[in-house]
């Protein structure tokens, strides 16, 4: 098995590895710029704009984490290629215009710069053709779906999910890409890779945890002021009830928490 690039064999594994190491790094990188853009406009006077900010950071970094962590290096780069494009330009086109203005500049200078670190990336390791082929891939799915604003979860493989005949011959593209990659990487030690992406993971998720929590408490306590000022039960009663609920996703995270914790030490 011989490398994307160059004309140096190499072990797969080991390729595998120095490729996931460096999505590693870039989306480490990743979530610490987008938190501290996001921490702009957490400070803005209006509510819409700070509970989108947060609530938009939980799933920009939580997917790259996602993508950060899958099976096989190649295909996650890919992917992350695909989830900064697509955020980056629904974020150009609607949330700074429509809702951030000028203070969601910052976030949009992350992806941008996010955008041409991943190309250096991709030069590295992918061929002109296969570069030039998922990019016309990016560009067709943002010209046959301007509406779609929630991207977050897309990936390469969502493009051939689609109706009609221009759909099906992209559909042959995206599987063709996703099968030449899956080729280049079949070999890898998957073990190894296994235990890699699980430190990674768990060395994030506790970040991920807070933040949610966060979101829950916020999305809670809006809720609560809204029923305290409306409808039958005393504005003690209501409170109670949304203790509770803040008491039950506080024990969900740390039940989370001590799986992964367990799951880690099975793997040593």
């Amino acid at each position: 098995m011989h490398r994307l690039v160059g004309e140096v064999a190499m072990d797969p594994a080991t390729n595998q590895l120095e490729l996931r190491e460096e999505l590693e790094r870039f989306t480490t990188q990743f979530a610490d710029r987008v938190t501290q853009a996001t921490e702009t406009l957490e400070r803005s006077e209006r509510a819409e704009v700070r509970d989108e900010a947060m609530r938009k950071q939980l799933l920009y970094i939580s997917s790259a984490l996602e993508i950060a962590t899958g099976p096989a290096a190649v295909i996650n780069l890919l992917d992350m290629i695909v989830l900064v494009r697509l955020c980056r330009s629904t974020l150009e086109r609607h949330w700074i215009p429509q809702l951030y203005r000028a203070p969601g500049r910052e976030l949009a200078d992350v992806f941008a710069r996010s955008d041409r670190e991943l190309a250096q990336i991709a030069e590295r390791t992918l061929s002109e053709g296969h570069r030039d082929q998922l990019d016309n891939l990016i560009a067709t799915w943002l010209a046959e779906n301007p509406q779609q604003l929630r991207v977050e979860g897309i990936r390469l493989a969502d493009f051939a999910v689609a109706a009609g005949s221009a759909a099906a011959d992209r559909a042959l593209k995206v599987r063709g890409l996703l099968s030449s990659m899956k080729t280049a990487t079949e070999a890898a030690n998957q073990a190894m890779l296994l235990t890699e992406r699980a430190m990674f993971l768990a060395h994030r998720l506790p970040f991920l945890w807070r933040l949610q929590a966060r979101l829950g408490a916020r999305e809670i306590l809006g809720d609560a002021i809204a029923q305290v000022s409306h409808g039958p039960e005393s504005p003690v009663q209501r409170l109670a009830v949304r203790a509770r609920h803040v008491a039950f996703h506080a024990l969900v995270a740390g039940g989370l928490l001590g799986i992964a914790v367990l799951f880690l030490r099975r793997r040593r």
